[in-house]
């Protein structure tokens, strides 16, 4: 399950346009690590408009990732640092 989670956040990111300036990406990342689900629509991709579809499909990513432990979402938090 965890791969499927990593890929389909990768195609997400793409799809965000990731490296771009603006900071969407990293900022949609954080937020879907460490925010809720609600979070995401008010905050990085309140740009876009979010069909159904797409909305379940974040709110099943991010009940995935919530699964994770501590340590492992700290981590994950820790490489975005690096990366940004």
């Amino acid at each position: 399950k965890l791969t499927a989670t990593l890929l389909v956040t990768m195609v997400l990111c793409s799809s965000l346009g990731a490296g771009s300036a603006d900071g969407v990406v990293p900022s949609f990342l954080q937020t879907l690590l460490e925010g809720s689900a609600e979070h995401l629509y008010t905050g990085p991709i309140s740009q876009y408009e979010v069909d159904d579809l797409t909305r379940a499909a974040l709110t099943a990513l991010k009940e995935c990732i919530d699964k994770l432990s501590p340590e492992h979402v700290k981590a994950l938090v820790n490489l975005l640092v690096i990366n940004s």
